[in-house]
């Protein structure tokens, strides 16, 4: 029977060799069909290292599957995913339906450069995230490894529960604050997304209390710990409402995919399962809803002036869906043409915006009313074009690279790769519970936000106000414990 149990195993793996040759050749040929034929050369040598790229990747995760367990909630999996489609599927995309300028600015001259500096900075990811071994404290001490008990005593629980309300009240109470004095004049306007009554103008100084909207990313965690530590269902629901709506309203799509990722993450990780197929695709069809809505109605409900149901045809729907998703995508040019201009024009900033900004950009403008700027650099404007429109950022490679070329960009993307291992080996184990899996979850739907968009300050506090109710709760539970 020992026998028996090697010689499978053994099948298996060749069985897996055999499927993944055959996956990346028919990915090859697949791939190749799509390119449309009397492109001209520049974007036949673009698309044709999109592809190299692709298939680079896929031949580095077939390694990674022999080694591990495929896993839904891997973050290798589920960051290679938003990586490639914004690095290199988008670009093909672009080059098949013919979206070749961006802003009316010729960017594909630089794209294989830019394809060969993205490749390289997933190398980076993988290589650290693949050989990173984080070793387990040998000891049953939970409070040494940074657990909580599973189940706190009834005190203790309520305890924790009381805190987590409390930080829920505050949490929402600045959110509010904050969105009705940024063009919303009452509650009833920002829960219900403009539909119901009156917005109001924007509001001048909104810039003094920015420092208040960073709580708004506190509150999802702290309403996924009143779903791990409370007992009520309707009050799960009854925190939960409120609290999507008032992410929906402040009119970032990224906040709304960040908590359907993470309560959907984990409650399975939770749970210690996983979902089927089926299940995936439902949750997709679901999040776009929101999305789309947001895409449709967030610069009404922005100025002021409410959602337009009559506005929604079938032209509508698939005009948003393209803004939706590949307009959100097609930042990727924004990298091309830094990479076009860096360092032959403008000079690397090594690391200005991603250290000083992230300091500076804490400190509320209420006590530094003539704080300095966190730019570390030039802006779009002045590194493409000056028809590249408001509101344009780069996304995270763009950062890597502008901070210090192809090094920047490789030892941020090592560090990235190192430090979702971590998070993987505490949040994502089977044996692991509680708090490590919420941290796991509230990090992995960040992960979209940090990849597609940059601006490394933001991102950082991003992440902290992500995690601080986690750190007050384990705080408490650890002093409990002591």
């Amino acid at each position: 029977m020992h026998t028996r149990f090697n010689f499978s195993n053994k099948r298996i793996n060749n069985d897996k060799i055999l499927l993944s040759i055959i996956f990346v050749l028919i990915t090859i040929l697949f791939l190749m069909m799509l390119m449309p034929v009397g492109l001209e050369d520049v974007y036949i040598s673009n698309y044709i290292m999109d592809v190299f790229c692709i298939c680079v990747i896929l031949i580095l995760l077939t390694v990674y599957w022999f080694k591990n367990r495929f896993d839904i909630f891997d973050p290798i999996f589920f960051i290679t995913a938003i990586y490639a489609t914004l690095y290199f599927i988008a670009p093909m995309h672009d080059i098949i339906v013919g979206k070749y300028t961006w802003f009316g600015y010729e960017l594909f001259q630089y794209g294989i450069k830019s394809s060969v500096i993205a490749l390289v900075g997933y190398l980076g990811f993988y290589l650290l995230y693949f050989f990173t071994a984080i070793k387990k404290e040998n000891t049953n001490d939970e409070t040494a490894q940074g657990k909580e008990p599973t189940k706190p005593e009834e005190k203790d629980r309520k305890i924790i529960v009381l805190v987590v309300m409390i930080m829920y009240g505050i949490c929402f109470a600045a959110n509010v604050f904050y969105l009705i004095h940024s063009g919303s004049t009452n509650l009833l306007y920002v829960l219900s997304f403009g539909f119901l009554g009156q917005g109001g103008e924007s509001a001048s100084k909104i810039e003094s209390i920015g420092f208040i909207s960073m709580l708004s990313y506190s509150l999802p965690t702290v309403t996924l710990l009143y779903w791990h530590y409370g007992k009520s269902k309707a009050l799960k629901i009854i925190l939960f409402v409120p609290m999507l709506m008032l992410q929906v309203s402040r009119g970032f799509r990224f906040f709304v995919i960040q908590i359907a990722i993470t309560f959907f993450a984990y409650y399975f990780i939770n749970k210690k399962k996983r979902p089927r197929i089926r299940t995936i695709l439902l949750f997709l069809v679901l999040v776009m809803v929101p999305v789309m809505l947001m895409t449709l109605f967030r610069e009404a409900v922005r100025a002021g002036t409410g959602a337009d149901l009559s506005k929604i045809n079938v032209e509508m729907i698939s005009k948003v869906f393209e803004s939706a998703f590949w307009d959100n995508l097609r930042i990727y040019k924004n990298f091309y043409g830094m990479v076009g201009v860096i360092p032959s024009k403008f000079g690397y900033v090594y690391g200005r915006q991603m250290i000083i900004g992230t300091i500076v950009m804490v400190i509320p403008r209420i006590i530094w009313p003539n704080k300095i700027s966190s730019y570390g650099g030039e802006g779009l404007k002045t590194l493409i074009g000056e028809h590249i429109a408001d509101g344009q950022a780069y996304p995270n490679l763009g950062e890597y690279y502008y901070a210090c070329g192809v090094i920047g960009v490789i030892i941020c993307m090592a560090i990235l790769g190192w430090f979702m291992k971590r998070i993987k080996v505490k949040g994502m184990a089977f044996e692991s519970g509680g708090l490590n899996n919420i941290v796991f979850a509230s990090v992995l739907g960040a992960m979209l936000q940090i990849i597609i968009r940059g601006y490394f300050p933001s991102n950082f506090w991003y992440v902290i106000f992500l995690l601080i109710p986690v750190w007050v709760i384990r705080f408490i539970a650890n002093g409990k414990r002591k």
